[in-house]
């Protein structure tokens, strides 16, 4: 999974406006700064999650995403774009279009509806698992970035009908209240900023459709050449982590996501030296691997999360894949270490 380069310059240029030494974590990471500058420039996904955690250790500041995110100039080429169409609902619909090209780790969908139309933002179910305040961060930063677009382009006097936020109720919700002009609803079912239809309507006040005719046709090809540069593997295993809630899908539905049979699917890993089974179980132990790095989850919890009918068949599929049961590699042993020790 690939993140847009820009998106982490930016993180690292703002947290060394606020003084803090990005210089480790460039080392740390071995980050290529002219990748980083790159405009057309990708990086890792899980380099994005380190910056992201990396970015709430140094300020300590849980309010950070709300914070990064209300400033205009985070929002590169897409937001450009967005600023040159004719509405907001223009906006959101050709943004959620091309929102891919920030990155394929998670998706942003507009939803037309006639009274109340909503964007619903989804992450992948395996990072929200596995590094939840990260996923919380990269919300706040989304939302708030949308929030101050309605802002920007409004005078200030359109704010959300409701927002609505898929994780616990923090205790600086007053500060999303500041923020949004309303109190939203936390612990609900999805990611979402709602509505009123009327208020979509509002010109954008650098309509331009010679500018949104250039920078669209380029989106648009940066997106085709992203989909082109990603294996059949890299495909499978994204609808694998995005999909997954306590059971994985089976083949069939993953290549009906690909518009495949599941034969052609097949065929397809089996040229690239692969199988379905191979990269179910890659994703599903990966999971178990960032699952178990978290003290609060017990190994039986990490077990009916996967799916699993009892802790004993967990623990065995993952010393039987890792070559270390599920304690012993929460303990924090390698193959090595663990050989050395017995």
């Amino acid at each position: 999974m690939y993140v847009q380069a820009s998106r982490i310059q930016r993180h690292l240029e703002y947290l060394q406006s606020r003084g803090v030494d990005t210089d480790p974590l460039h080392r740390q990471l071995e980050l290529d700064r002219e990748i980083l500058m790159d405009p057309a420039g990708i990086m890792d996904f899980q380099t994005y999650r380190a910056v992201l955690d990396f970015a709430l250790r140094q300020t300590n500041e849980p309010g950070y995403g709300l914070d990064f995110g209300s400033r205009p100039q985070i929002g590169g080429t897409i937001s450009m774009m967005g600023a040159s169409c004719k509405n907001l609902r223009e906006s959101f619909i050709e943004g959620s279009k091309l929102f891919r090209v920030q990155g394929d780790y998670s998706n942003m969908e507009f939803l037309d509806d006639n009274y109340y139309p909503k964007l619903v933002y989804t992450q992948l179910d395996s990072w929200v698992l596995e590094s939840p305040q990260t996923a919380r961060l990269d919300v706040d930063i989304m939302f708030s970035f949308l929030n101050t677009i309605l802002k920007v382009n409004s005078n200030n006097t359109i704010k959300p009908y409701k927002v609505h936020f898929a994780f616990d109720r923090p205790d600086y919700r007053l500060r999303y209240q500041d923020l949004f002009g309303i109190m939203p609803e936390f612990e609900m079912s999805g990611n979402e900023m709602i509505f009123r239809r009327e208020d979509l309507n509002i010109p954008m006040k650098a309509f331009n459709p010679e500018t949104f005719s250039l920078l669209n046709a380029y989106l648009s090809s940066r997106l085709d050449q992203l989909a082109h540069g990603e294996t059949v593997s890299d495909k499978v295993k994204r609808i694998l982590h995005a999909s997954f809630k306590y059971q994985f899908p089976d083949i069939e539905t993953v290549a009906g996501k690909l518009s495949l049979s599941a034969r052609t699917l097949q065929r397809k890993l089996s040229e690239e030296k692969t199988s379905f089974k191979d990269l179910l179980q890659e994703t599903l132990f990966g999971i178990a691997s960032q699952l178990l790095k978290q003290d609060h989850l017990s190994v039986t919890e990490i077990s009916d999360i996967l799916g699993y009918s009892d802790i004993g068949n967990f623990s065995r599929s993952f010393k039987k894949y890792t070559g270390l049961s599920p304690v012993d590699y929460r303990a924090g042993f390698t193959p090595g270490d663990h050989g050395s020790s017995s």
